[in-house]
């Protein structure tokens, strides 16, 4: 019985209904070695948690497949697992998922064709793709703080097809976990535009409570080896009795590949508000350099600092803890190596 099972299986996936299914696992191993340093590294008048150490760089293991249907669209199915090198566990070592740091970082089934995309699970979000990714391109841990958009939540997405290098992006998401909130309980919108090089953007970012709070622009150019982009960002606060009300964030990068390597510079600026939810504020650097040493192994070196605590942590922390008190002055030196397969 058992041989006959497995015999139909065998001509089953063998058959023209399954001819055109793919299944393609991926992998990116990243780690950096970084030493860290802080003037002001906690309320005790002494302490020092300055460290040198090792930490992951948002390592992933993953799995895609497609299908496509006879009448021209695919279907697609994408599931993505964080692990942390150091630690020699599933986890997201900047602890940003909302609910499990241990949970898949992407979990998703989409379905495209000429009509545009739908996305529904876990997936990147339709803000942080319009403004914020543009000038998330560094190697190390520290790419990609210096803004206020959400990451990664569970959504239906839906992205227009391209018409003239114009496209548009609107998502229900489910940016608060819990609570009395429904479970889609934002929107995000994008207008993008993207074309010989140039790409521009504009989109928003809703909250819990149904207001727009969160508006952005980014602009990105490629010429030749070089690259250039910026975004701008302004917070609409809830809470009109806070100090620096409607705080803003303005990011520069740029970057410039010789051969086998990329040299990168990015600054990022936040308006200082107590506003809890700029959790991002004042000025932040970040300079680096990669050499792609193999199609699949780039190592880099990276310099980071930033005049307030938002993304230095605690080393080894078992949940998000920034390393130094308000104001800190911290600097982190990595160097570090990613597999990508």
């Amino acid at each position: 019985m058992k041989k006959t099972l497995i015999a139909s299986a065998i001509c089953l996936a063998s058959s023209p209904v399954f001819a055109e299914l793919t299944v393609e696992p991926y992998g990116s191993i990243r780690a950096q070695a970084e030493s860290v340093t802080v003037d002001q590294s906690s309320v005790d008048a002494g302490e020092d948690n300055s460290y040198s150490g090792v930490k992951d760089a948002y390592s992933r293991f993953g799995v895609i497949a497609t299908y496509p249907l006879s009448n021209g669209t695919t279907l697609g199915a994408k599931l993505e697992i964080p692990f942390n090198v150091p630690q020699m566990r599933s986890e997201d070592p900047s602890f940003f998922d909302y609910k499990d740091q241990s949970a898949p970082r992407v979990y998703k089934l989409t379905a495209t064709g000429d009509w545009g995309s739908v996305a529904i699970g876990k997936q990147w979000l339709a803000y942080y793709n319009a403004v914020a990714y543009p000038v998330d391109y560094f190697s190390s841990f520290y790419s990609g703080f210096a803004t206020y958009a959400g990451f990664r939540r569970e959504a239906a997405t839906y992205t227009t097809p391209s018409f003239s290098g114009f496209s548009a992006t609107a998502s229900m998401v489910d940016l608060v976990d819990g609570g009395d909130e429904t479970y889609l309980d934002t929107t995000q919108a994008s207008l993008n535009y993207s074309l010989d090089g140039l790409s521009l953007a504009v989109a928003y970012q809703d909250t819990y409570n149904g207001k727009a709070d969160l508006l952005g622009a980014s602009a990105a150019y490629t010429t030749g080896p070089w690259r250039f982009a910026t975004k701008v960002e302004q917070l609409d606060s809830p809470d009109e009795t806070t100090i620096g009300v409607d705080p803003m964030m303005y990011n520069l990068y740029a970057s410039y590949q010789l051969n086998d390597y990329t040299f990168k510079a990015h600054y990022a600026k936040g308006d200082i508000t107590n506003d809890s939810t700029a959790y991002y504020q004042g000025d932040s650097y970040h300079l680096g350099a990669d050499y792609q040493y193999t199609k699949n192994l780039k190592v880099f070196v990276e310099y980071f600092y930033e005049e307030r605590a938002y993304a230095i942590y605690t080393q080894d922390a078992v949940e998000y803890s920034a390393l130094g008190s308000n104001v800190t002055n911290g600097s982190a030196l990595a160097i570090g190596a990613r597999y990508d397969f």
